[in-house]
C-alpha cells in the first residue's frame, strides 16, 4: 500500500479492503500481490502505458460502476462507468465545483483545483460523498467517504500512512 511512503487504508462498513489498496480504480488484477509489490506489477504490466482508469491510486473505493480513487496528496478522481461505455467519466475538482457551485478554489488557466483546505460533502451519482485535505493537520491529512444504502466506504490516504506504518481506524 505504499511506495514513497505514500499509502492508505480503505474500509468498507468498517472493515479493511487491502485489495482496495495500491490498485487500479476499475483494475485489480495486482490485488492479490503483497502491497510493496502491486505497483511495480502495475507499471509493468502497462508497459509505461495504458488507459488512464487503469493506474493504480493508494486507495479505491467502490466495487460497482461509481468509484473514488485516492493518490497522494490529490482532490479524491470520481469515477462513473455506465453500461456500454468504453471508459469511465471522471469528475474532476474543476467539475464539480462548477456543477456545485463550490466558489472557495484555485484557478489556473482556467480549470479550478481545491484549496490547499477543504472539506466537501455533497450527493452525486446517487451515493454520498465526503471528500476532505489540510496540508497542516493531523494524519492523515486527506480523506474520503461515499455512502448509500447501508454501504460506507472510507479512505484515508497521505504521506508516511500506509503499509509499513499502523492502521489507525
Amino acid at each position: 500500500m505504499a511506495y514513497s511512503d505514500y499509502g492508505a487504508f480503505v474500509y468498507l462498513n468498517g472493515k479493511r479492503r487491502e485489495d482496495k489498496e495500491d490498485v487500479g480504480v476499475y483494475d485489480t488484477d495486482e490485488a492479490s500481490l503483497p502491497t510493496g509489490l502491486r505497483i511495480y506489477a502495475n507499471i509493468l504490466k502497462r508497459n509505461g502505458d495504458g488507459p488512464w482508469f487503469t493506474f493504480s491510486h493508494h486507495g479505491v473505493m467502490g466495487d460497482g460502476r461509481v468509484r473514488v480513487g485516492c493518490f497522494k496528496q490529490a482532490w479524491p478522481e470520481l469515477y462513473d462507468w455506465e453500461v456500454g461505455n468504453d471508459k469511465p467519466t471522471l469528475y474532476t475538482f474543476d467539475d464539480l465545483s462548477r456543477k456545485f457551485g463550490w466558489d472557495d478554489y484555485q484557478e489556473y488557466n482556467g480549470v479550478r483545483y481545491a484549496s490547499d483546505e477543504y472539506d466537501k460533502e455533497f450527493d452525486f451519482l446517487g451515493w454520498h460523498f465526503n471528500f476532505w485535505g489540510d496540508d497542516y493537520g493531523s494524519t492523515p491529512k486527506y480523506g474520503a467517504t461515499m455512502s448509500r444504502d447501508g454501504e460506507s466506504w472510507e479512505c484515508g490516504y497521505d504521506y508516511a500512512f500506509g503499509a509499513g506504518f499502523y492502521d489507525i481506524h
